[in-house]
């Protein structure tokens, strides 16, 4: 059976990135999901999990670094520029996590 990556809804970016890797690396685990219906429920539960593990590591490493309101109003544009950098580096490592 062939299962294209475009079957089901996007259910979000953590989700499609699995999704993706399921397909790539373990077809056969995406077609016992899709066999068992259970693909959807799973790809909701990973972007679920993974979404709410995101802002929580971006939440404690802010805190870490001290990336805090005080400095968003005493110098915004570094605060963007190093909150846009925590949620890269935390965005890798759980990229690399959901390719394992």
């Amino acid at each position: 059976m062939d299962f294209e990556k475009d079957d089901i809804p996007y259910l979000g970016m953590w989700a499609d990135l699995r999704k993706n890797y399921l397909l790539a690396e373990k077809p056969e685990d995406y077609a016992q999901l899709v066999e068992e219906k259970m693909l959807i429920e799973y790809l909701s539960g990973i972007e679920d999990s993974y979404s709410d593990r995101f802002e929580e590591m971006v939440e404690r490493q802010m805190e870490r670094e001290g990336v805090d309101e005080a400095l968003k109003v005493k110098n915004p544009l570094e605060w963007v520029g190093r909150v846009n950098n925590i949620r890269s580096r935390i965005k890798e490592i759980l990229i690399a996590e959901l390719s394992s």
